[in-house]
């Protein structure tokens, strides 16, 4: 029986359908009307003869918890589940949020490639999504463009949903602990079960004159004595249309059907309803391993070859539409045998774009994560999504960026740097005053037991100052990237300084002999290693590691992102050069040149000049060291999840709505763990 057109109709006495939006071989979605608050809600139904299908409503039901398990705002929300009676049959029916804009799939049949800008914030809120799904054990299996949808947020930009949960494998860990319904046996298998492709929320003309066989999705169970390629070979199949056009769900039937009775996929346009087929579905499980599920454009290469799958697959998937969006074509494509055999095979093109440069920390980041081999891909959606932000991350933006921080924050950096240098700016001053006291009272000489020692001072005073300051500023700044609404507190920020001013201490005297020794005794390997070792301060107030243990670590940072570092280095020391070389050309000015008589007074007002200027001079030098570390740790693929654990930790909460909102927004853990 077909599924006619519902509008009119109110299922369940709670939803007023609309009208259609879109239609397929499983079933259709219409917007509709929530009765009970008006609100429009997008309904998806399934067409009844397939509700004599237990495995078919397995899925649906299986579709509707794993999307309602994901609260998050990249996840289209789904609200309700259920059955209804529309005359005298029964349907099942999902509800979801309804949403406007549309698909990535739309955009790139117009745009081709996007800007690169563009590129890293899509994949930043799509990768958010399929993170929090991959932390309560949920894999999409079936990223693509047409189930990454961008809704307009009202603001000049967009927010992105990710869709279709309808292949998500949900981890057995959660699994064992769903309830499992009367005449439909969960999987039993130790593997993890698998849904039916969904369907889009709303559909466009786009969608509908772009079907392309590589864009299908397809489910292929496997068949006795038969290799995974049947299907393709023309072998007789169930073919079911789904709810959008050019996506096929498809379960191989040897025995139930011949070839006229099946179409193969790569005739794609046309839907053969075997009922006898449907009806001999296995109803003791979904898909098991060694099935094929999924969009072969984007399916990686052990769902190519029907293995068990882990979250890493999504990260493959997620590595083909970033390639897709920056190439303005997939890595592979062509029909379906041939772009499953590339998958499993054929190394991947090397990413080009036309007429821009593509950043080499993405391009070596899109291309780690179409790595054959899963461990050698990025660990997590999470890393991915850090290291391509991370290549935007040029010396320019980051010299923007920290100019910008170091002005919204200049109370915050002054008050620390002024209370920390007050000591090096009394020893200054002192040393000044014995100068002009000699000269005032016409003594040749001053003693070095009086400005050895101020000179000593002076020297430990401002290192320790110095390090006060980059501890504080590193520890600011990096709660401003990490936490930006977060409420910018000083005490918290110079307690852990307190906590690690030792290692800050004799790590920084290391770093400091070292490159001088090195300068001495061989200039390059010097410069070397003073770059080499530059991000030794945030290690140890960031990751709590000192010593040679800080120094080597920060070798390992400065080398995913050379040549920014040695950029923003040379920046940093020309600030005080010219600060200093601005100084002594105003003293020359005011002293109308200077002879050796005066070379002590000029020498000791510089000093005391540069450490005013040092007030102001360090706090920025810091915050570039900041950034510039946090950029090498994302270029790397590296999150910052643990810093955030450790700001939240300091932030206890001390009223009743801080304890809620804490509670809410703490990470959601698989049953059982």
């Amino acid at each position: 029986m077909q599924l006619g057109n519902l509008a009119g109709n109110v299922l369940d006495d709670k939803y007023l359908i609309e009208r259609e939006l879109g239609r397929g071989g499983m079933g259709a979605v219409y917007k509709a009307i929530h009765v009970g608050t008006d609100r429009p809600v997008a309904v998806k139904v399934i067409v009844p003869q397939f509700m004599a299908s237990d495995e078919f409503i397995e899925r649906f039901r299986r579709e509707a918890k794993a999307a309602g398990r994901l609260r998050h705002p990249n996840v289209v929300d789904v609200t309700d589940f259920g059955f209804a009676l529309v005359g005298s049959h029964r349907i099942a029916y999902l509800v979801m949020e309804y949403l406007d804009g549309c698909t990535l799939s739309d955009i790139l049949a117009e745009e081709s490639m996007l800007p690169i800008p563009w590129v890293a914030d899509i994949l930043d809120q799509v990768c958010s999504a399929v993170d929090e799904a991959h932390k309560i054990g949920i894999v999409h299996r079936d990223l693509k463009p047409d189930n990454i949808w961008l809704e307009p947020n009202r603001r000049g930009s967009y927010t992105v949903k990710v869709l279709d949960f309808g292949l998500a494998k949900i981890e057995r860990t959660l699994a064992s602990t769903e309830q499992q319904s009367p005449g439909v046996p969960l999987q039993p298998s130790d593997h993890a079960s698998t849904q039916a492709q969904s369907p889009r929320v709303q559909m466009t003309p786009a969608h509908k004159t772009h079907e392309r066989e590589e864009a299908a999705t397809i489910v292929q169970a496997p068949a006795a004595n038969d290799d995974s390629t049947r299907i393709m070979e023309g072998a007789a199949v169930a073919v079911v249309e789904s709810d959008e056009p050019g996506t096929l769900v498809m379960t191989a039937q040897p025995g139930t059907g011949t070839e006229d009775e099946a179409r193969t996929l790569i005739d794609g346009r046309q839907t053969v309803r075997n009922d006898t087929a449907l009806g001999t579905m296995p109803a003791d499980g979904l898909t098991r391993v060694g099935s094929i599920l999924g969009t072969p454009t984007y399916m990686s290469p052990e769902q190519c070859r029907g293995e068990a799958l882990d979250a890493r697959t999504d990260i493959y998937s997620m590595a083909v539409i970033a390639y897709q969006m920056v190439a303005g074509q997939p890595p592979f494509s062509g029909g379906m045998k041939e772009t499953i055999r590339q998958h499993i095979e054929a190394v991947p093109p090397k990413l080009k774009r036309d007429g821009t440069r593509v950043p080499k920390i993405m391009r070596n980041t899109i291309m780690s994560g179409l790595a054959k081999d899963p461990n050698a891909r990025p660990p997590s959606a999470a890393a991915f999504a850090s290291a391509i932000r991370s290549s935007l991350s040029s010396t320019g933006a980051l010299l923007r960026e920290s100019f910008t921080l170091y002005i919204h924050q200049f109370p915050k950096f002054f008050k620390v740097s002024l209370v920390s240098h007050i000591p090096a700016l009394v020893a200054a001053f002192a040393l000044l005053g014995v100068e002009l006291f000699r000269r005032h009272n016409n003594i040749p000489k001053i003693s070095l037991f009086i400005t050895l020692p101020l000179d000593l001072l002076l020297g430990l005073f401002a290192y320790i100052a110095s390090i006060i300051v980059v501890g504080v500023t590193i520890r600011l700044v990096s709660q401003l990237f990490v936490a930006p609404l977060r409420p910018v507190m000083l005490r918290p920020a110079i307690a852990a300084v307190k906590k690690r001013i030792w290692p800050l201490f004799y790590t920084g005297i290391m770093y400091t002999v070292g490159s001088i020794l090195g300068l001495i005794l061989l200039v390059v390997p010097g410069v070397i290693f003073y770059i080499n070792r530059s991000l030794w301060d945030p290690v140890v107030m960031i990751e709590d590691l000192k010593g040679r243990a800080a120094l080597r670590r920060s070798k390992v940072l400065v080398k995913r992102s050379r040549l920014t570092v040695i950029a923003i280095t040379l920046i940093q020391y020309s600030i005080p050069s010219l600060a200093s070389g601005l100084i002594a050309a105003i003293l020359h000015s005011i002293l109308k040149g200077f002879n050796q008589g005066q070379a002590s007074l000029v020498n000791d007002t510089a000093q005391l000049f540069g450490r005013v200027i040092g007030v102001f001079i360090i706090p920025l030098i810091a915050t570039m060291t900041a950034l510039l570390y946090l950029k090498t740790r994302l270029a790397g693929g590296e999150t910052l999840m643990e810093m955030l654990s450790e700001f939240e930790a300091e932030d206890i909460p001390t009223t009743r709505w801080q304890m809620r909102m804490r509670e809410r927004t703490s990470l959601p853990t698989p049953s059982g763990k």
